[in-house]
């Protein structure tokens, strides 16, 4: 019988070891449209009581309106009752409202199989009576924090948002399910990268796992926050020591920061570490220093998350970087085509399948090709 590979094990071959077989190519976006995501996050508002200086969103005014002439709430249940067995729905903000919890009590009734889990900024205790009335409780809750409280407040731009952060980890147990978990997230920047010791002794004891990431350039203004080598090398050496008092999961998803990682640790490590790389779906991990590092290519990206927008539209990895009113009129402020990262709207008779199969090829098409190359030279920069 034929072996049967994934995309990421082509991925590995393309990239890694640098295979020239074009096919491989074609192979691997043709595993990846078999390979359906176990994840669908929901945008379920696009505003946000924080603008903060790395954040992926915009400022926008709320998208409830249009989330409930597009029937979010139908849409997000019809989706999550096609998704795989033991799949996890994700909340992904960027603020909780009480109206979310029709659609995330229906998913609790249909699929109880389904972790459901939310990304928050501890602002969703200002809803507390609403979560305490309606009887649900979350799988688990990630609550960032960037950095001891100067720091964090600097990066969030809010005087207030650390204590904010630190009272929805205190009692984010209070609403979660018995065996429920408390994440937490912080994102590296020019503002918190020598901050990461001092972060994890203050990491209340609450939080079972803490997520490191470097941060997505998806917009040129929060480009100019991203590490240049020096900062990211301050960034290395502070994970690696904190990962000895408490373990750290490192996530990577820009390749430009696999060659600041390589440079830091040096080539001879880092090809060791990588030729002993496990493979698992839409990621590559391996160890470094004592630290889990997680890379997740953005040429096979559609497979790690199903996104659902406020507007009840599937749509492509990082659409988020552009506002509902740009996404819907087809063009940036700055005039760029951004048309591409609309795969459908869905509605009560979509097909998941279909839906995603669909969003692989549209991400091939205009972006996944276009990311593999740029990996592809940067790995062949590292491993030659």
């Amino acid at each position: 019988m034929q072996q049967k590979y994934t995309s990421i094990d082509l991925w590995y071959a393309l990239v890694v070891e640098n295979s020239q077989d074009k096919w491989l190519i074609e192979n691997m976006y043709a595993a990846l449209a078999q390979e359906p995501p176990h994840i669908l996050s929901v945008v379920a508002e696009r505003t946000c009581n924080l603008q903060c200086k790395h954040c992926i969103f915009q400022a926008e005014t709320s998208s409830d309106k249009m989330s409930h002439c597009s029937d979010l709430d139908v849409v997000v249940l019809h989706i999550a009752q096609q998704m795989p067995e033991g799949a996890c729905l994700v909340h992904e903000g960027r603020i909780f409202r009480p109206q979310h919890l029709a659609w995330l009590l229906a998913v609790r009734k249909a699929r109880p199989d389904i972790k459901i889990g939310m990304i928050d900024n501890g602002s969703y205790l200002v809803h507390d009576r609403s979560l305490h009335t309606s009887g649900f409780a979350f799988d688990w809750l990630d609550i960032s924090l960037d950095g001891p409280e100067q720091i964090h407040n600097l990066q969030r731009g809010n005087a207030k948002s650390y204590a904010q952060a630190m009272r929805g980890i205190a009692e984010a147990q209070t609403y979660l399910q018995p065996n429920g978990r408390v994440h937490s997230l912080f994102t590296v920047t020019k503002l918190n990268y020598a901050s990461i010791l001092a972060t994890e002794n203050a990491l209340p004891h609450q939080v079972g796992e803490w997520h490191v990431t470097t941060l997505t350039p998806a917009r040129p203004k929060i480009a100019l926050f991203a590490l240049n080598q020096h900062e990211f090398n301050i960034a290395w050496q502070q994970i690696v020591a904190a990962n000895t008092l408490r373990p750290i999961h490192f996530r990577i998803y820009v390749a430009e920061d696999i060659a600041k990682l390589a440079q830091v640790v040096g080539k001879a490590r880092f090809c060791s570490a990588v030729e002993q790389a496990i493979v698992a779906p839409g990621a590559i991990q391996f160890v470094l220093e004592g630290v889990e590092v997680t890379f997740y290519p953005q040429s096979v990206s559609p497979t790690e998350t199903f996104v659902i927008d406020a507007d009840a539209t599937y749509r492509a990895p990082y659409a988020i970087a552009f506002t509902l009113t740009e996404l819907q009129r087809g063009t940036s402020r700055f005039g760029q085509n951004v048309r591409p990262y609309t795969n459908a709207q869905i509605h009560s008779g979509s097909s998941f399948r279909v839906l995603y199969q669909n969003g692989v090829q549209n991400w091939q098409m205009h972006f996944g090709v276009q990311a593999l190359v740029k990996e592809k030279h940067i790995f062949s920069s590292i491993l030659a």
